[in-house]
């Protein structure tokens, strides 16, 4: 059996899928820009720390550039323009603005449940970026500390110049069809109870993003694949993924769940997920996440919430 069409075209409505930022041109080199946006009342400064981003009620709080005043400890990075706007994160402590009626701390996953569509992309970018310059501190030649570069989008090394650039690491995830056009849902040994989701695993080195696919799969279910077909990517930095996603056909059927990652499986008629969803049996991905798009367009229409809440 052969993917149905359906399966093989994109998804479509995905958050971050279209992006509404026009991001800073990084291979330039302008020391005077983040100054410079500082500077103007039309700057829109957005406060990220250890706890999330600076929130009032469901919208993101920003200062102007006038009105931000950077601590020494700080880091500042140009997240791009959007509308006409120009915007800058602050990568900032939160105990610093205890006393500054900024709000509230916002995480990322609560951001997407309730953001607009240009708040959630801007967390997401910033989100991304402030990961990787917490955990990037030092040169990976010489161990000398590094000093922001590049708008805030690379660092350098103080000793030997050498350049670093953000990392993200590619995983796939995929909505797996069989003979029959049942969908495999697995039940993570990191997730709540009775959560099932489609399965995903990480791109290994050298590996093609079909081929992760294959090997993914098996190695979790003891599925075999043929056909894969690429369906769209989302960005997850929770902390640094990109989440690329497939319809696979399933060209075995018996299911080894591997007892280290996934600890049960299963195969669901469209009539079996509707049954485990209303009666609260189960529970799966919701929001925003490409996991909810993937099971979405294969169920064909929205998928029903519990009877029994």
């Amino acid at each position: 059996m052969a993917l149905a069409e359906i399966y093989r075209t994109p998804l479509t409505g995905l958050l971050f899928g279209q992006s509404l930022i026009e991001r800073p041109l990084t291979e330039q080199q302008d020391p005077l820009l983040l100054p410079s946006l500082l500077k103007q009342t039309g700057t829109k400064v957005m406060l990220l720390s250890g706890d999330g981003a600076a929130a009032t009620d469901s919208e993101l709080f920003f200062l102007s550039g006038t009105q931000y005043q950077a601590k020494e400890s700080e880091r500042q990075v140009y997240l791009g323009r959007a509308a006409g706007i120009d915007y800058v994160l602050a990568i900032v402590e939160a105990d610093d603005y205890k006393d500054s009626g900024l709000g509230s701390w916002m995480t990322l996953r609560e951001g997407f449940a309730m953001l607009c569509e240009l708040h959630a992309e801007l967390f997401v970018e910033a989100q991304a970026i402030a990961n990787w310059i917490r955990s990037e501190k030092f040169c990976p030649r010489c161990g000398s500390p590094v000093a922001a570069a590049t708008f805030g989008w690379g660092q350098r090394c103080v000793n030997n110049d050498h350049e670093l650039f953000p990392r993200t690491d590619p995983a796939i995830i995929a909505s797996v069809i069989d003979s029959q056009d049942r969908l495999l849902l697995g039940s993570n040994a990191t997730f709540k109870k009775r959560m099932y989701s489609v399965l995903a695993g990480f791109v290994e080195a050298g590996e093609s993003l079909e081929s992760a696919v294959r090997r993914e799969i098996f190695e979790e279910s003891g599925v075999r694949i043929g056909e894969v077909a690429y369906r769209g990517s989302q960005p997850w930095p929770l902390p640094r993924s990109l989440m690329l996603g497939f319809a696979a056909e399933a060209v075995s059927e018996q299911l080894v769940p591997d007892g280290a990652e996934i600890m049960d499986l299963r195969w669901f008629t469209r009539a079996e997920l509707r049954e485990a969803l209303e009666s609260g049996t189960i529970e799966i991905p919701r929001g925003v996440s490409i996991a909810h798009a993937l099971i979405r367009t294969w169920y064909g229409e929205p998928l029903p919430e519990a009877l029994n809440k």
